[in-house]
């Protein structure tokens, strides 16, 4: 219902029956530019990307124990950020900017991991060395778009800010079939995600393989921040505020990744919503809307961290 009402609202509105007209086929090519190839990509953009920052989130927060322990705070869409705009400004293809994002989140999660050593047994203190890796990934970032000619740091810049606007059919069709193994491989380890929220020493005890399922969903969540980055550039929040969300509607004790991935989809395809239509006639990008949002509930998270860490 939500994707329906983000395809009736913008510059030109357009009715919901009108919308169902559309993708039935049913409409006037005027109609079908505005709503087919100018709103749908966009759309489904917003899904597919919120639906796998959701996703990160959850898998990062139950392998650090920490709820601030998302891709986004920890520097790792900085570092994907950084392969893709190094490809991009290197004239690579879809699949490179891809791949290239993927490999700039391996290099930013071997750094955090590597940068805290023995620390890993103290998720707060990993989650201040991934922010202080993101800060020099996003340093890094906006020289490259400083010193690039003017064109290219154009569009570089209002990727960088987190945006859905310049989604194309390549791009998306990368992202969709990227998604379309990395989710279920994600969805399929929900019962790791359960044994592992009971603690290191008690998956163990259970006959978990702590180091080993923590690898493997620490590389599916760098592969879902990666995509999510590569198509609408480093949105921030998704990733910290959807599983929190969605672990107090459902009320269960644990992080939910179904209900993650929804509530990632939801809060990113509504945050667009208000960002193409709020200010009027000028759109904004979806990453400014979120980061509104998130800021604030971040400082509430960090707050709610460190009066935990005085009490013990």
């Amino acid at each position: 219902m939500l994707a329906l009402l983000a395809l009736s609202f913008g510059t030109l509105p357009v009715s919901p029956d009108d919308v169902m007209r559309v993708l039935l086929g049913q409409s006037g090519a005027d109609l079908h530019l505005v709503v087919v190839e100018w709103r749908l990509p966009r759309i489904t953009g917003g899904l597919l990307v919120g639906t796998a920052l959701g996703l990160a989130g959850a898998l990062f927060q139950t392998i650090l124990r920490n709820p601030l322990g998302s891709p986004d705070i920890i520097g790792f869409d900085a570092g994907a950020f950084t392969g893709a705009l190094l490809a991009m400004l290197g004239s690579g293809g879809p699949a490179v900017i891809a791949a290239s994002s993927f490999a700039g989140g391996l290099l930013a999660g071997g750094l955090v991991y590597g940068f805290a050593g023995s620390s890993h047994a103290f998720p707060a203190r990993l989650v201040l060395i991934g922010i202080a890796v993101g800060a020099l990934f996003t340093a890094l970032n906006d020289w490259i778009i400083m010193t690039v000619r003017l064109d290219a740091a154009v569009a570089a810049a209002s990727w960088k800010l987190g945006s859905l606007a310049g989604i194309d059919s390549g791009r998306l069709t990368i992202g969709a079939i990227i998604l379309a193994v990395a989710v279920p491989l994600a969805l399929a380890h929900g019962r790791t995600i359960r044994v592992l929220e009971l603690g290191p020493d008690r998956a163990r005890a259970l006959g978990e393989p702590t180091s080993a399922r923590q690898l493997q969903l620490a590389v599916l969540g760098l592969l879902l921040t990666a995509t999510a980055t590569f198509l609408a550039g480093p949105v921030g929040f998704v990733a910290l505020i959807a599983p929190q969300v969605a672990r107090r509607i459902c009320g269960g004790p644990g992080l939910s990744l179904p209900a993650s991935a929804l509530t990632g989809a939801v809060f990113l395809v509504g945050s667009d919503l208000i960002a193409r239509t709020l200010f009027l006639p000028r759109v904004l990008p979806v990453g400014s809307v979120t980061a509104a949002v998130g800021g604030l509930y971040f400082a509430m998270l960090l707050r709610a961290s460190l009066r935990g860490e005085t009490t013990r």
